[in-house]
């Protein structure tokens, strides 16, 4: 979401004649796009500041982001911070700035602003996350975000189909569709399946991906349906948080379903085909998870026909209701646990690679590496290296055969034609 919401940004900036330079760059003026989900998180928010303060002493810093809604006095008092932007003002950030000229205490600015279009012309080469919905209201026990970014809320439409016209214009050809709950999407204009279709038809695109989804309700039906259409740019992978497979803790953590129900939601999947990643997210060491929770969570991880996990160390927030509960495990048992999941996700994904090895999958060419080799995600989001002699290739498609495992971020695949 703020990768989303930081390229907007930086579109408004040029569009108001502002040139935009990478960060460690001397500059005038630097916008931190802050995220407040953890500690870990804010103190890295904290750090960027100083590093382009300490490079650029007499510059000035917009704080914006979640940080400045949650903690907005706290961050006002960092050194060279002049405009602190809270999230419903963060889309007019840069006219914020060119507006209010830097005063000697950081001003802060909470009005409602309309979402930043893209709108300007810089070429991208990359692939784009593209928000179409901003907050939750499912209140999990761990979590900052509604108090952060507030109730669910939906773009416009025809925002968002504009926007995504707008990147693959200026070259994008993968486009994710994000949001904090993106199952929440609601238009008078269509589902979260329409949005899909409307991107579908845009003349250019090449791949469409979805980005974290949340259960229990998102479309899953018609997901497949898509999938399965060799026509449609929708790509062969989900990602659907489960957090935990331990009823008790799910129960504790406040989601609304249990794990059977994340489980026959990744039975359903895999059952129309076996091709299809689905990923997840494990938080190891909630409070209330004993010894007992975590090895429920482990084996029916093993056994669920998950292609990967990302996990996440339990670290209390401030502000939310875990904080405050009781039976936490010690920080070093939640390392431990940590440790071990992720060694279940490199099984599970291993597995998921293994039932992959000699296929030929579609992927989307990235950088050439110096030894010859393009990196690639398959449009079941493998990244592999494959070696194509030729230069120039970003961003065109290839299909190429899946070998093995190539090393341990990616798999090694053979070159077989561009398409």
């Amino acid at each position: 979401m703020n990768h989303c919401e930081s390229a907007a940004i930086a579109d408004s900036a040029r569009a108001a004649g502002l040139e935009v330079v990478e960060w460690g760059r001397k500059a005038d003026y630097a916008v931190v796009n802050s995220c407040a989900l953890t500690v870990l998180a804010e103190a890295k928010t904290r750090q960027a500041i100083r590093i382009f303060t300490r490079a650029n002493p007499n510059s000035y810093v917009a704080l914006v982001g979640c940080c400045a809604q949650t903690d907005p006095e706290k961050f006002a008092k960092i050194e060279n911070v002049k405009w602190v932007i809270a999230t419903p003002a963060k889309a007019a950030c840069v006219k914020i700035m060119l507006e209010n000229p830097a005063a000697e205490n950081a001003q802060i600015f909470s009005a409602p602003a309309p979402a930043s279009p893209h709108s300007c012309e810089t070429p991208l080469t990359d692939r784009m996350n593209l928000k179409i919905q901003d907050g939750c209201d499912n209140a999990c026990s761990y979590c900052i975000i509604p108090r952060a970014r507030g109730r669910p809320v939906s773009r416009d439409f025809d925002e968002i189909v504009g926007d995504a016209r707008n990147m693959v214009r200026r070259g994008v050809r993968e486009i994710l569709l994000a949001g904090i709950n993106i199952s929440k999407f609601s238009s008078p204009r269509g589902t979260l399946l329409d949005v899909i279709d409307a991107l579908d038809a845009i003349p250019g695109l090449l791949r469409i991906r979805l980005g974290s989804i949340e259960p229990p309700e998102f479309f899953l039906d018609g997901l497949l349906e898509r999938i399965a259409d060799p026509s449609h740019k929708l790509a062969p992978h989900l990602h659907i948080s489960a957090q935990s497979l331990s009823d008790k803790v799910l129960q504790i953590m406040r989601r609304n379903y249990g794990a059977a129900e994340f489980l026959r939601l990744v039975e359903k999947i895999k059952s129309a085909s076996e091709d299809i990643s689905v990923g997840t997210d494990i938080i190891c060491g909630h409070p209330g998870e004993g010894l007992e929770e975590f090895f429920q969570t482990e084996s029916r991880l093993l056994e669920s026909g998950v292609s990967y996990a990302h996990v996440f160390t339990f670290s209390p927030r401030p502000k939310t209701l875990a904080a405050t509960m009781k039976d936490t495990p010690p920080p070093g048992e939640r390392k431990a646990r940590s440790d071990r999941l992720r060694e279940v996700s490199r099984e599970i994904s291993d597995k998921f690679l293994s039932l992959q090895r000699g296929k030929i999958r579609r992927v989307l060419l990235e950088n050439k590496l110096k030894n010859g080799e393009y990196l690639a995600r398959t449009d079941n989001f493998i990244q592999v290296a494959v070696k194509i002699d030729a230069d120039g290739l970003k961003n065109r498609l290839a299909d190429v055969e899946i070998l093995g495992r190539g090393g341990i971020e990616r798999a090694a695949a053979r070159f077989v034609r561009l398409v």
